[in-house]
């Protein structure tokens, strides 16, 4: 009985992790690719936990586990009628509450089956306590179905099957699921074990009540205690992992690392491994260390940055989680003990997710939580390495103290979290403790709140603004060459402009008059057309592409966050360089949504140079997508693909798409510069050009015809395969500083 319910409980757990990575794959074509797809499938997924917990405390309550089972089982089978994989393209992406809509979708669509397999852990669980004296251990075996089906996804089933494919595997993987929970319940009630559980699991309260059937409540001070052991980690995975993708390394699957380490820490507590005394030194010590990096934004080495970020984030996990594992109740209360759990992880998800970029200008949200950490650890054995790290961070915080951020919104909200989460996981009856705690934690909240983030020597904030896409920094430095102003999301650079007015129009970064930009357009403009050029643009970045626009001819540029179509007009001259003597205008949303209510061969130039941090969105990289973009073409029209990226190698992908489409296509490299060209603010670059027709481009040196490869599947809505694309082992990055020309300047 043991095995079949580790096997149920392992297959649900796998279920649940892949149909959440589904959902979001499934829906990113239809959204145009956002953040707001993976963020608000995150706060569903917590919220379809938080139900199915709530359902199985519910069904819980006073009801045989045997017969609970058969009716949760027969449920999930009634829930394949809900379950539906065809979702619907938004009617209109202005609507203000973008998110909500996603949400009722995905409710209406999947919402049924998810509460119901969430739900399936803790029944399970406490269905065996009549068999199995503490059943709590079999969680190792739904955190471990988890993690297989959060690595099993991208490593396994994404680069063998086609979406149509998994959707058809899940829904009979979820239908076994829900015939191994019958068949416990059966089990259950053959042996009689659900009636003999109920009658002789000891009650809380009364020696006199023992042996009576009812669940009793836990009380509401207990509840909060776990609620807040659970915040802190769920809280922490979001904000590191935010941290690790944009501000450290912008590598793909980057963001399965912290959430594996969450996993595997739960495994190992209610698998009985606790940090001893040592430990929770070592935890506090990584936290400090932790702290000082992100607050001086120490980005490189990013290899012993990422470690020592992954480090303190998982030790300060397990060490959540050991608390947990420690504080839980008899198996009678295991479902009321989880519904606890999912509130907390819930609540820390839906703050560092939803809350943190509407208050805070920065990831202020990271050293907030670690603080909050090491007012805990020091309560609890990490005195020893938190004295040492504080005295080693304290004196440079300080040094970093600004007054007159205290005034802001993101402070009073950080500190009020802090104190809240520090007073719920105080230990009662201990208000002496709690209080000098709860004043630890405030004085470190307060100084970590006030870090401003770091840039490399030479580098000045012009400004900053945080929002659902990420963090954006309008910086200037200094070279030989002259005085720059660039973009950065978080360390990707989006652009650069010269601030000498002589010379504030021409085309640096990537987009050089002597690279392939240049080049490509020296030979389009060469070729004879009857009307006024029309090019379109997917990614404004800065605009640094219209330096390349002429009189009469019309330009649009397509782009899906608002703050950066706001900057390229307010801070750079591009834009407005391109206005006086052309038409120009900006379209905000997904290029690839955008683009098709604009009429078939519409353009003779279509430029591809969207990015999200440092990777190009896969639904712009689809046959389909590929497929629109040539139907908005002219007959004589070309592609131009921006393919520069640290980590992604997509020349193959788009040699398959165009041998699969039958167009003719050339590929450059343009790597080898000299240091006073990067001085001069231009940077490597890798782009790929495909012909409508194949009149009309001469190629040749140091254009390469890009050859089709051998055996690499087409990239298609339904199919993709980021493995593919990745360079292994990864190449060392480059410092940030290196990308603004090296030897900078102080401002």
């Amino acid at each position: 009985m043991v095995l079949l319910v580790g096997l149920t409980l392992f297959g649900s757990a796998f279920c649940l992790f892949w149909g959440q990575l589904l959902l979001g794959k499934l829906l990113l074509p239809l959204w145009g690719g956002s953040p707001l797809v993976w963020n608000t499938c995150l706060v569903f997924f917590q919220l379809a936990l938080l139900l199915g917990y709530l359902w199985a405390d519910r069904l819980g309550r006073g009801l045989d586990p045997g017969l609970g089972l058969l009716l949760h089982g027969g449920l999930l089978l009634v829930g394949l009628k809900f379950l539906s994989f065809e979702f619907g393209i938004p009617g209109q992406r202005e609507e203000v509450f973008p998110s909500l809509a996603l949400l009722a979708d995905l409710t209406a669509r999947a919402g049924v089956p998810l509460v119901l397999l969430s739900g399936t852990t803790p029944l399970l669980q406490r269905a065996l306590g009549g068999v199995k004296r503490d059943p709590y251990g079999l969680y190792v075996a739904s955190n471990a179905g988890s993690l297989a089906g959060l690595l099993g996804y991208p490593l396994l089933l994404e680069p063998q099957l086609s979406l149509s494919g998994q959707t058809h595997l899940w829904t009979g993987s979820y239908a076994l699921v829900a015939a191994l929970v019958l068949l416990g319940g059966v089990g259950l009630l053959l042996q009689g074990r659900g009636v003999a559980f109920l009658r002789t699991a000891p009650a809380l309260g009364d020696p006199r009540d023992v042996g009576r059937t009812e669940i009793w409540p836990i009380c509401w001070r207990e509840g909060c205690r776990w609620a807040g052991w659970a915040f802190l980690p769920a809280a922490l995975l979001v904000s590191v992992t935010t941290l690790l993708t944009t501000e450290v390394a912008a590598v793909p699957l980057l963001w399965a690392l912290p959430l594996s380490i969450y996993l595997v820490t739960f495994m190992l507590a209610f698998g009985g491994l606790y940090p001893n005394e040592l430990v929770s030194s070592t935890t506090a010590l990584l936290a400090c260390g932790a702290v000082g990096a992100q607050v001086l934004g120490w980005v490189r080495p990013w290899f012993w940055v990422l470690l020592l970020h992954l480090g303190a984030f998982g030790l300060v996990s397990w060490f959540c989680h050991s608390q947990l594992a420690r504080s839980r109740p008899p198996a009678q209360q295991l479902t009321q003990f989880y519904l606890w759990l999912a509130v907390g992880g819930s609540l820390g998800g839906l703050f560092s997710a939803l809350l943190a970029p509407q208050v805070f200008e920065t990831l202020l949200e990271y050293p907030l939580l670690l603080g909050v950490s090491l007012a805990v650890l020091a309560a609890r054995g990490g005195r020893l390495g938190l004295w040492l790290g504080l005295g080693l961070l304290l004196p440079l915080l300080l040094l970093r103290f600004h007054p007159q951020a205290l005034f802001r919104l993101g402070a009073a909200v950080g500190l009020a979290v802090g104190v809240a989460v520090l007073a719920l996981m105080g230990e009662d009856g201990n208000r002496g403790w709690r209080s000098r705690l709860g004043r630890l934690g405030t004085g470190v909240g307060l100084v970590l709140l006030l870090g401003q983030p770091w840039l490399p020597p030479g580098l000045q904030v012009v400004a900053s603004e945080r929002s659902v896409f990420g963090l954006h920094r309008l910086v200037e430095y200094h070279t030989e060459a002259g005085s720059f102003r660039s973009l950065l999301h978080g360390t990707t650079l989006h652009g650069s402009q010269n601030l000498d007015p002589q010379k504030a129009l021409e085309p640096l970064t990537y987009f050089s008059r002597e690279g392939p930009v240049g080049q490509v357009f020296q030979q389009w403009r060469a070729q004879p057309r009857s009307s006024p050029a029309q090019v379109a643009v997917l990614g404004l970045g800065i605009g640094t592409l219209a330096a390349y626009a002429e009189p009469g001819e019309e330009w649009t540029f397509f782009e899906l966050d608002p703050t950066v179509a706001d900057w390229a007009g307010r801070y750079f001259a591009y834009l407005k360089g391109a206005r006086r003597r052309a038409q120009v205008r900006v379209i905000l949303g997904d290029a690839r949504l955008r683009l098709q209510g604009i009429p078939n061969g519409s353009y003779d130039l279509l430029v591809m140079d969207a990015f999200s941090s440092d990777a190009v969105p896969v639904h712009l990289l689809t046959q389909e997508a590929l497929t629109l973009y040539l139907s908005k073409l002219k007959p004589q029209g070309w592609l131009l693909f921006n393919i520069t990226n640290r980590h992604l190698d997509l020349a193959p992908v788009l040699a398959a798409l165009a041998r699969e489409l039958r167009l003719p296509a050339w590929y450059q490299a343009h790597e080898e510069l000299t240091a006073a060209q990067r001085r001069a603010g231009l940077a490597p670059s890798r782009w790929v050009l495909m012909a409508k027709s194949p009149s009309g481009w001469q190629g040749g040196d140091p254009w390469q015809p890009l050859l089709p490869p051998t055996g690499d599947a087409v990239w298609r809505d339904d199919f993709s395969n980021l493995l593919q694309a990745i360079r292994w082992p990864f190449l060392a990055q480059e410092e940030v500083a290196h990308e603004f020309g090296g030897d900078l300047r102080r401002s």
